[in-house]
């Protein structure tokens, strides 16, 4: 299942701000890697102030249900507050969560660089081409079922 969280960015939280509200949004007491999102604050803030995450979401895989975080700027921002609605489930409480985030073509390659020495669980994709939806591949190859026995028959 697929949960969705808009969080208000610029002008009501500056990137850094951003990032630590998704930061307390996502772990808890019991995420064994914290350290990993903040290794990579100076990264995921970039690409916030980018505004990248309005149109193409930061998602967390992992413990629980797939999480996509949209930010929202400007007037968006200023209508949405601050309030974020709190998680049933701590997205990064097991081992094997993983986050990635939409950032310019030119700023993959040195991006996904510097995370793999800070935090490799995280890493950026290009906007134009977000990752496939693995949930989604599943779903549609389970739900499609080809009865041959029908195709040979008039």
């Amino acid at each position: 299942m697929k949960v969705k969280r808009e969080i208000a960015s610029v002008p009501v939280r500056s990137a850094g701000e951003t990032w630590s509200a998704i930061v307390a949004l996502i772990s808890g007491a019991d995420t064994p890697d914290a350290a990993t999102l903040k290794a990579a604050a100076s990264i995921m803030e970039s690409l916030i102030a980018d505004e990248h995450p309005a149109t193409v979401p930061i998602v967390v895989k992992g413990n629980g249900d797939r999480l996509v975080i949209y930010c929202r700027y400007n007037e968006d921002a200023i209508e949405l507050g601050t309030t974020i609605d709190k998680l049933t489930w701590n997205p990064t409480g097991g081992s094997g969560w993983k986050i990635t985030a939409p950032t310019e073509a030119g700023d993959v390659t040195w991006m996904n660089d510097a995370l793999k020495s800070r935090a490799p669980r995280i890493s950026v994709h290009d906007v134009a081409s977000p990752p496939a939806d693995e949930e989604a591949t599943k779903a549609a190859a389970d739900g499609l079922a080809i009865d041959w026995g029908v195709l040979g028959k008039s």
